[in-house]
């Protein structure tokens, strides 16, 4: 008995020992791995994002912890646990000279170096730079605001060309009228749609004059006294008072642009390349074929104004496990990876990378087509521009009877603050 209890208790010692030896078989392989933080806005990570993470903590046995914050309190975040010291790992930003409010010299890593870079297309490689160096992982999409508008209603209206001058788009507006339909669908009430119109605006004047942004970036440049945008924001206003925009033009609201495109009632619409899409899935009798798009020719531009990318993440200086990050990043960038992404990710446009194509809808080709050239707009390529509050200055053009030189002095005066004394 005394044996055969000895053995017992042997075997349990020796079962404990196999299960603690397990155990901290595991304990060590989980503490082998290393945990990579990224913030970002609620917007900006889509469930392809998630699947792709788990995807790579099965293969890396690193873990991705995501710190998410609500999308218009972000950027204060983000501020201020950069400012402690407390920031993640990689954190998202805006492409563009959005880079430029996060300190870069402080709080980036330069990633100048990482092999996926040489494969990033020209617009990325632009929207992810500061100073000559790459701070950004980018795999969001090119994209720009021009007219869309509809190929059936311009041909039942007699719309036999593309307006590319801005007597031809009234011309254009006119015909519309005339057959009983509303030419622009604009959301008045929502004012940062009103400061797209004069953000593509100034890809004319930078085309125009070279070092037009960078003036307004160091602060040696001003946009009072600027005629072209001036001008622009003249026909903008008698558009206006033409009924271009229809009776209820000031309670539209930009989330009913869709189902309105789609109620066919509207011609035309300021939006971005993507959008016809989101339209087909509410009337799919318009297909994406049914639109084409020019760009905004007030002033008679014909310069097409692109992002720079979007939303791109940067790597934060003070990382404890930048190998891991460069790791992450390297399997993000591998052409089946992206293939999944933009599969997923129909809202985007152009692949950042040579490896694949992504999603080029008809209307991005129509309007690069229908363009002399393409560049930055001005939300991407210009220091502390607010399309809201650059809308709100149109909007008091509108129904506070300001002119547009008000507009353009107030633009400068928003701006100034923000480069000190």
């Amino acid at each position: 008995m005394r044996n055969k209890k000895a053995a017992g208790i042997m075997a349990a010692a020796m079962a404990l020992s196999m299960v603690t030896v397990l155990f901290n078989c595991e304990e060590v392989h989980a503490e082998g791995g290393k945990t990579i933080t990224i913030a970002a806005g609620t917007g900006w990570v889509k469930d392809i994002d998630k699947e792709l993470a788990a995807k790579y903590e099965e293969e890396s046995g690193n873990k991705i912890e995501w710190q998410i914050s609500p999308d218009d309190q972000y950027e204060n975040v983000l501020g201020s646990k950069l400012a402690v010291g407390e920031g993640a790992d990689i954190f998202y930003t805006r492409s563009g000279t959005t880079i430029n409010k996060y300190q870069p010299e402080k709080y980036m890593m330069d990633l100048s170096e990482q092999e996926w870079v040489s494969r990033y297309v020209d617009w990325a490689k632009e929207g992810t730079s500061y100073d000559g160096k790459t701070m950004q992982f980018q795999t969001w999409s090119v994209d720009g605001w021009g007219i869309l508008y509809n190929k059936a209603m311009f041909e039942e209206a007699g719309i036999t060309e593309v307006p590319d001058s801005y007597e031809s788009f009234k011309a254009a507006c006119d015909k519309i009228l005339a057959i009983g339909k509303t030419p622009i669908y604009d959301p008045g009430a929502t004012q940062w749609h009103l400061g797209v119109w004069l953000g593509e605006l100034t890809t004319q004047i930078e085309s125009d004059n070279a070092g037009f942004y960078a003036g307004l970036n160091d602060n040696s440049q001003v946009f009072a006294g600027q005629e072209g945008l001036a001008k622009a924001l003249d026909q903008l206003a008698e558009m206006e008072e033409a009924g271009y925009f229809g009776d209820d033009f000031m309670s539209n609201t930009w989330e009913d642009a869709v189902a309105k495109m789609a109620s066919q009632d509207y011609a035309m619409c300021v939006t971005y390349t993507t959008f016809p899409a989101e339209v087909e899935a509410v009337n799919p009798e318009l297909t994406q074929d049914s639109w084409g798009m020019f760009p905004i020719p007030l002033n008679d531009n014909k310069v097409f104004g692109t992002s720079a990318g979007g939303i791109g993440r940067c790597v934060n200086k003070d990382t404890e496990v930048s190998d891991a990050v460069y790791d992450y990043f390297e399997f993000l960038s591998r052409p089946e990876n992206l293939t999944a992404y933009y599969d997923a990710r129909l809202d985007l446009g152009p692949c950042s990378f040579t490896d694949i194509p992504g999603n080029v809808p008809a209307v991005y080709e129509d309007v690069v087509g229908n363009a002399t050239g393409t560049g930055l707009a001005a939300e991407d390529g210009i220091l502390y521009w607010d399309n809201t509050q650059v809308g709100n200055l149109i909007q008091a053009m509108f129904v506070g009877g300001s002119s547009a030189e008000d507009v353009l002095q107030g633009i400068d005066d928003i701006r100034q603050p923000s480069f000190g004394e």
